[in-house]
Order: structure tokens, then sequence, then C-alpha cells
């Protein structure tokens, strides 16, 4: 079975069904799902998108049809899974180095005179 991976580029977290399984896409986020759930759904693969927006209620009428589209344009499509970007530095401890400190004596601090 092929998966396709699906990120929802939009703001607004979107479900549909297949096969009695309900599948949400949420904002900024990869899904992992079979090929033919991305047909059924998107159309994925599909050149004719018409009967999939209007199934998804995106399309009434034939003048919907850029706003419908510019709507599936907010999920991309891809047969391989994002790669991970970690953009965190690892955690280096860094410590000043000691400060000597000066010597003083019972008697208060040394002096010393050439004279």
């Amino acid at each position: 079975m092929t998966t396709i991976f699906v990120t929802n580029n939009g703001t607004e977290p979107f479900a549909d069904s297949f096969d009695g399984t309900k599948f949400t896409f949420e904002p900024k986020a990869e899904l992992e799902i079979p090929e033919i759930v991305a047909k059924h759904i998107f159309g994925y693969g599909d050149d004719n998108k018409e009967p999939y927006l209007v199934r998804l209620g995106w399309m009434k009428m034939s003048n919907d049809f850029p706003i419908a589209m510019e709507k599936l344009g907010q999920f991309s499509f891809s047969r391989e899974a994002a790669k991970k970007v970690h953009l965190s530095a690892p955690v280096v401890e860094r410590v000043a180095a000691p400060v000597p400190k000066a010597r003083v004596s019972a008697k208060g601090p040394s002096t010393t005179t050439d004279e």
C-alpha cells in the first residue's frame, strides 16, 4: 500500500472520512495516509478536481472553482516525509574563569616597599 504525506499549510484544522475512518489534518502538521484516501478526499492524482471540491463543500457553482482551488492549495502532498530540522543548538555549559582573590592577612592587606 502506497502512502502519501499530507501537510495542512492552512490555519484551520480539516477533517474528513474514508471507509469509516476519520482523518484530521491539523494546521502545520504532516499526516501519513494511504494514497487511496488522498485521492478520495483531495483528488490526489486526478486532474479533474471539481468532483472532489463539490464533495468537500468547497465548490457549489463553477464560479466557486478559483476559491475552492485556493483552499485545496493550502495542502501539500509528498511521497516522502518532510525532514525534521532541529533549530536548537546543543547545550554547552560555559563557566567564567575564576578571578583570583587578593590575599588579605589578619593584619590587613600586605604592602611591600622598596626603600
